[in-house]
C-alpha cells in the first residue's frame, strides 16, 4: 500500500512536470494561452538560494506556474535538472538539538544540474540576478564557447544562457528579444527588485545610486519594447526590500554599535541586521551593518519614488501603445503580509509571516517558498482578473502550506534567528548575494563543461 501511494506521488510529478514542459495545448483561459514571463529570481522560481526543478521550492512552484495552472494554460519552463545550478540550502541539525544553531542552514549537495530538455522552447524567460539594466543585454553561445576555452567563466552568463540561449540560435539573446519572439499574448512582468535590493543587503539606503528618473527611463524602454509584441500585460510594482525575512531585529542580542571614529551607538530593538552576520562581529558591530528606522524611511521612500515610475510607465504605455496593462500592486500586498501574516485556519493567530522560516520566505531569508509563490500568484490573478473581467481561481494557500515544509517548519525560531545561521556563506552578510551565487557556478563549471562542449 505504502510503495502504491509513493508511486503515484512520483507519476503525479512526473505528469505536472510534463505539462509544465510540453508546448502549446487547448487553453483554459484563452488570453494566457501563450503567456510569457519576463523578470528575475522571483518569477524564476528561485528559492533556498538555489535554482532546480523540482525543489523546496523548485521552478515548479514559481508564481507564473501556479498563474498557469490555475487558469489551465502551458507554461513551458527552462527546467534544469538536479541538483540545480547552484543546489539550494537545506537545514542539517548537527548536533541533533532540534534547535536552528548558526551555520545549520548550508547547500548539502555538491555538482550542478542542466537544461533537462536543452531542445524544448522555454516561455517562462525570468532570470536569476537580472534587473532594468541587464533584461536587454545579450547572450550568445559563442560567448559561453569563449569562456569555456579560456578558463575564464562567468557564472552569470551560464545561468542567463541556459535559461534563454537554448535550444541554440545563431543570434544574441536577451529576454527582450525572446519575449518579442515568442509572440506571446500575455506577458507576465516583473523586475527592478536587483535594482532595489542592496539597499537592504547592504543595510544602507546610499547603496543604490540609481535615481528614480533613471529607473522609470528604463522602465519605460522596457514596456515599450514589450509593447511590440501588442500582448496586454500583468506588471507588477517593487515591494520593500527591508521587508525580508534576510533581516532580522536587534530585538536585544545587539543594543550597541560602533561607529568609524570608535565610539558606540545605541541600536534599538527593532532595528535590523543581516541574519548572516558574522558572529565575531557581535555584540557590537559596525553601525554601517545596522538599518536604524531612519534608513528604513529613506529606502521605503526611494522603492516608492521607483514604484510611482513604474505607475507612470504602465500609463504611458497604455496611452501611446495601444496594449492594455494590470498593475500588480506587490508593494501592499507583502506589506500587509509584514503587518498581519496569513491565518490560514481562521482560529485569529497568523499561521504565515514574514520572519525567517514563518513559510513565505525560504531559507536563503530573500526568495519566497512555494507558499509564498502561491501568495504572489494570487496577487498577479486578482490583478488580471480586475482588469480583464477574467475568472481566473485563486490558488488554495492552505493548500499548498500543508504540503510545503517550509511553511511549518519544526526548526521556526521563537523569536529571531540566530546569526550566522547560513553556514556556507563568504563574508559576513548578505551583500552581493547574485555575485556569490554566480561564483558557485563558475566554481562548478567542470560539472558543465562536458554538456556544453556537446551542444557546440
Amino acid at each position: 500500500m505504502r510503495s502504491t501511494a509513493i508511486c503515484h506521488r512520483s507519476l503525479c510529478a512526473a505528469l505536472l512536470v510534463n505539462a509544465l514542459l510540453a508546448g502549446d495545448a487547448d487553453a483554459g483561459v484563452s488570453r494566457l494561452r501563450r503567456m510569457v514571463v519576463v523578470g528575475d529570481s522571483l518569477l524564476a522560481g528561485f528559492g533556498s538560494g538555489g535554482f532546480v526543478g523540482v525543489g523546496r521550492p523548485g521552478q515548479v512552484d514559481s508564481a507564473p506556474a501556479f498563474v498557469a495552472r490555475r487558469a489551465q494554460v502551458r507554461l513551458p519552463l527552462p527546467f534544469l535538472s538536479a541538483p540545480g545550478v547552484p543546489p539550494p540550502l537545506g537545514i542539517v541539525d548537527a548536533n541533533g538539538n532540534g534547535r536552528l544553531d548558526r551555520g545549520e542552514v548550508r547547500r548539502t549537495q555538491d555538482g550542478l544540474g542542466f537544461r533537462a530538455h536543452p531542445g524544448k522552447t522555454a516561455r517562462n524567460l525570468a532570470v536569476p540576478g537580472e534587473d532594468t539594466r541587464s533584461v536587454f543585454q545579450k547572450i550568445a553561445a559563442e560567448d559561453i564557447a569563449g569562456e569555456l576555452v579560456t578558463g575564464d567563466v562567468n557564472g552569470r552568463d551560464v545561468l542567463k544562457f541556459l535559461i534563454l540561449g537554448l535550444p541554440l540560435r545563431p543570434e544574441p539573446v536577451s529576454q527582450v528579444s525572446r519575449a518579442r519572439d515568442l509572440r506571446p499574448s500575455f506577458l507576465l512582468v516583473w523586475i527592478g527588485n536587483n535594482d532595489v535590493l542592496d539597499m537592504a543587503t547592504d543595510t544602507s539606503p546610499g547603496a543604490v545610486t540609481l535615481t528614480a528618473d533613471e529607473f522609470g527611463g528604463r522602465f519605460r524602454a522596457l514596456l515599450d519594447a514589450l509593447a511590440d509584441t501588442q500582448a496586454d500585460m500583468a506588471v507588477a510594482n517593487l515591494p520593500d526590500p527591508t521587508a525580508i525575512a534576510a533581516l532580522r531585529r536587534a530585538a536585544g542580542d545587539v543594543t550597541s554599535c560602533r561607529a568609524t571614529d570608535g565610539t558606540t551607538e545605541p541600536v534599538a530593538a527593532d532595528d535590523l541586521l543581516s541574519i548572516d552576520l558574522s558572529p565575531d562581529r557581535l555584540p557590537t558591530p559596525p553601525c554601517a551593518k545596522v538599518l536604524d528606522a531612519a534608513e528604513r524611511v529613506q529606502v521605503r521612500a526611494r522603492v516608492s519614488a521607483f514604484n510611482d515610475e513604474i505607475a507612470a510607465a504602465i500609463a504611458d504605455t497604455e496611452r501611446t501603445r495601444g496594449v492594455v496593462i494590470a498593475p500588480v500592486d506587490l508593494f501592499t500586498g507583502f506589506d500587509q503580509l509584514g503587518a498581519s501574516g496569513v491565518d490560514l485556519n481562521a482560529d485569529g493567530t497568523p499561521d504565515l509571516t514574514t520572519r525567517y522560516l514563518g513559510g513565505i520566505f525560504s531559507l536563503d531569508g530573500i526568495h519566497p517558498t512555494r507558499t509564498g509563490n502561491a501568495l504572489i500568484a494570487n496577487t498577479f490573478i486578482e490583478a488580471i482578473n480586475a482588469r480583464f473581467g477574467e475568472s481566473i481561481p485563486h490558488v488554495d494557500v492552505a493548500r499548498v502550506a500543508a504540503h510545503d515544509p517550509l511553511a511549518h517548519s519544526r526548526f521556526r525560531p521563537a523569536g529571531e534567528v540566530p546569526f550566522g545561521v547560513i553556514g556556507d556563506s563568504e563574508g559576513d552578510d548578505l551583500g552581493a548575494f547574485f555575485t556569490r551565487t554566480f561564483a558557485r557556478i563558475a566554481d562548478g563549471i567542470d560539472d558543465l563543461r562536458q554538456r556544453f562542449e556537446r551542444l557546440f
